[in-house]
């Protein structure tokens, strides 16, 4: 019998273990899935309107090589929002407050993804040692680039919609934005994202133009990893020139471009992200 998405989706909750920490803001939600003794610590970091499901089709992967820890960032998924009037750095400071204070999070490599890239960054400058490396899959934060003749604007949802008219938005959104092959966005990809966006409350594309990510990666000290699929929405038209974005701030980079990809990455090309990812843990733990 082929899985649906819902049973999916319950099966990886019920093996993870949830961790609320306390954050002056409010709660920020972690969840736990263990993995073989002795190996790696990863934390994942989702993106813009998301939340640990948007590492759904990677969990059971990396488990079998790593301890996995994935975070709700606030407002978003299972944490607490902001109040109001929030900034990206509140959003930063929360991220580290919780990290923090969880005591089972000791030494860990960063994953993080688009909006999660600009929160993953910032934090990993006061959180040092803890960090071994930082994975970036595709950043957004690099500045106001040049978007002329890039991503297809994403529709709106409007009073009195249909399901069938919401299910047909969703699919168009996650083309645009998310996943380059219209064959990839099957039913699990339409149930997490209905999911995420139904909870998100946090507005992270208002801090999509800043520097954030460009700002940490020049100072980091930490080994850091870019990922771009090649057909990346919010990275359009140009993606391969946002190499050399990186590179002037700090050479020692690392960035891997993923032919015929979108911007979900991980969800849409699984196995060359695992293969990517774990390559590089691999390098850093020798090194």
């Amino acid at each position: 019998m082929i899985e649906t998405p819902e049973q999916l989706i319950a099966r990886l909750t019920e093996a993870s273990r949830v961790e609320r920490v306390a954050c002056e803001f409010g709660v920020l939600q972690f969840r736990y899935w263990a993995g073989p003794k002795g190996g790696e610590t990863l934390l994942l970091v989702h993106g813009g309107s998301g939340s640990w499901l948007h590492w759904v089709a990677n969990i059971e992967a990396l488990t079998q090589h790593y301890k996995v820890w994935a975070v709700d960032l606030p407002g978003l998924g299972a944490s607490d929002a902001l109040p109001a009037g929030y900034s990206a750095e509140d959003a930063v400071a929360a991220f580290i407050a919780g990290c923090r204070a969880l005591r089972a999070l000791q030494r860990y490599h960063l994953v993080a993804f688009s909006w999660g890239c600009a929160v993953s960054s910032q934090a990993a400058l006061q959180l040092g040692d803890a960090v071994k490396s930082l994975t970036l899959i595709g950043p957004a934060s690099i500045g106001d680039v040049s978007r002329k003749g890039g991503m297809k604007p994403l529709q709106r949802r409007l009073p009195g919609m249909s399901a069938a008219d919401l299910a047909a938005l969703h699919h168009v959104n996650l083309h645009h934005l998310m996943i380059s092959d219209p064959a990839k966005i099957d039913a699990l990809a339409l149930k997490v994202q209905v999911m995420n966006t139904a909870q998100a409350r946090f507005n992270s594309p208002k801090f999509a133009k800043n520097r954030m990510v460009l700002d940490a990666v020049r100072q980091l000290r930490q080994p850091v990893q870019v990922i771009y699929g090649d057909q990346d929405g919010p990275a359009l038209p140009d993606v391969a020139s946002k190499s050399a974005l990186f590179f002037a701030e700090n050479r020692a980079v690392h960035f891997d471009l993923v032919a015929n990809c979108g911007h979900w990455l991980a969800f849409e090309q699984p196995g060359i992200f695992h293969d990517l990812l774990n390559a590089w843990v691999r390098d850093c733990s020798l090194g």
